[in-house]
């Protein structure tokens, strides 16, 4: 594991900066842009029946035929920005991706369910975007520093496949901006305990609830609710906007506003 360095904490962040974020998060699970506006190819709430679905079919039956799909995880890439990862001299391997969420992280999730592995909250996550990161890269003869592992991606896939263990989104500008190690191999278990410390400190996160369903069956739509996703989800986007990384329309800035000052009139005597 690499040495600790001095990189940015998670800040306590305003009403405002929280109620933002949310904005944005409502966007993403409504399939808009919280950029422009502009509907998207695929919204969160759709992600999760493209991977939390099939994911938690495999923990059910491991010879189940619904499994998640190079399209979807194609979509997944797309969405967020990850094309980048095709220029890379290493291909990804996305059957090896496939197979390793049902040899390897399905053992992880049941073992975390189960209690049975000795692990930190974060340390399941960990171990998971590790697994899966390096699965997902061809190997070949020559490995390179960075080019084994597919960290951002694993991390997206991992984020709505398995709502219930405790992962962040990573992304590559994220953790430069934060100043983490700029192997992600190397910045990971620092930035999974980096993020959990910042989700305990911004309490404010708990009061913010999942928006409804648009097309996701309840069974579903309940797990995801009991847990803390939506919280972690929130997080992930007040930290790319408090760092530069991403910029709100103009309209959500206004939209934010009037629900904060709409909070304030509600709770002053």
């Amino acid at each position: 594991m690499a040495t600790r360095r001095l990189f940015k904490q998670v800040p306590k962040f305003t009403i405002f900066e929280l109620t933002l974020a949310e904005q944005c998060a409502i966007d993403l699970w409504n399939g808009v842009n919280y950029v422009d506006g502009e509907e998207m190819e695929v919204s969160d709430e759709e992600f999760f029946i493209d991977f939390a679905l099939p994911f938690y079919d495999l923990v059910k039956n491991q010879n189940t035929r619904n499994l998640i799909t190079e399209f979807s995880i194609r979509r997944l890439i797309r969405v967020a920005n990850l094309k980048a990862l095709f220029r890379s001299a290493n291909p990804t391997d996305f059957q090896a991706g496939i197979r390793c969420i049902a040899n390897d992280i399905v053992p992880l999730y049941d073992g975390m369910i189960s209690k049975t592995l000795n692990l930190t909250p974060t340390g399941y996550g960990t171990r998971a975007l590790l697994e899966l990161g390096t699965r997902f890269v061809t190997p070949i003869k020559a490995p390179t520093r960075n080019g084994n592992y597919r960290v951002p991606l694993a991390s997206r896939v991992l984020f709505f496949a398995i709502p219930d263990m405790l992962l962040f989104n990573f992304s590559n500008e994220l953790a430069e901006a934060m100043l983490f190690q700029k192997r992600p191999q190397a910045a990971i278990p620092f930035f999974m305990e980096t993020l959990h410390t910042g989700l305990i400190l911004n309490n404010g996160l708990h009061s913010m609830e999942l928006p409804p369903p648009n097309i996701m069956g309840s069974a579903l739509y309940k797990k995801i609710q009991k847990t803390d996703w939506w919280q972690r989800r929130v997080l992930d986007l007040a930290l790319l906007l408090h760092f530069g990384v991403v910029s709100a329309r103009p309209q959500l800035h206004t939209k934010a506003r009037q629900i904060v000052a709409r909070k304030k009139t509600i709770s002053t005597p």
